[in-house]
């Protein structure tokens, strides 16, 4: 057995103006330009913890969301006390309601054209992960770290 820990990630574009919604993250180690997302809780759907923490963390009610794939990260490096698994089920919508919450906690949500993306400062491997939400061949970022600690990234 391996400890496991299950998050989500949704791009929620807007069908008018064609804007995606982007997360400047400030909290935790992972910092920068994301996609909203978080956790899930004990016993909850991973569908609705995406619909959950999307609310919590920009305001927005979204709905009708679409899996684009996963982002599977497994750590087997001596640093860590046992093997280890980070899953990030990815999705998209352009259903949502609601008004933008300004200065969350965990970072400013703010709207931008996709084509920006790769000029911004984004999160560490966030640029490697929009492969899967952009490309419909592409279903899996996976990243290894062996017991050496050499890491080892591809998209499936």
């Amino acid at each position: 057995m391996e400890r496991t820990e299950l998050t989500n990630m949704c791009m929620i574009e807007d069908p008018v103006t064609g804007k995606v919604l982007v997360q400047n993250r400030i909290k935790g180690s992972w910092t920068g330009i994301a996609f909203p997302g978080g956790h899930l809780e004990e016993g909850e759907s991973i569908v609705d913890s995406t619909i959950r923490e999307i609310y919590e963390e920009t305001g927005l009610k979204i709905s009708d969301l679409s899996m684009v794939g996963v982002k599977n990260w497994y750590n087997d490096s001596p640093q860590m006390e046992e093997r280890y698994r980070y899953i990030v089920f990815l999705f998209t919508a352009t259903c949502f309601e609601g008004q933008l919450i300004e200065g969350g906690e965990e970072g400013e949500v703010f709207w931008v054209h996709k084509e920006e993306l790769p000029t911004m400062k984004l999160a560490r491997g966030f640029g490697e992960m929009l492969e899967v939400f952009f490309k419909s061949n592409v279903n899996e970022h996976y990243t290894f770290i062996d017991r050496t600690g050499k890491q080892t990234f591809c998209l499936k």
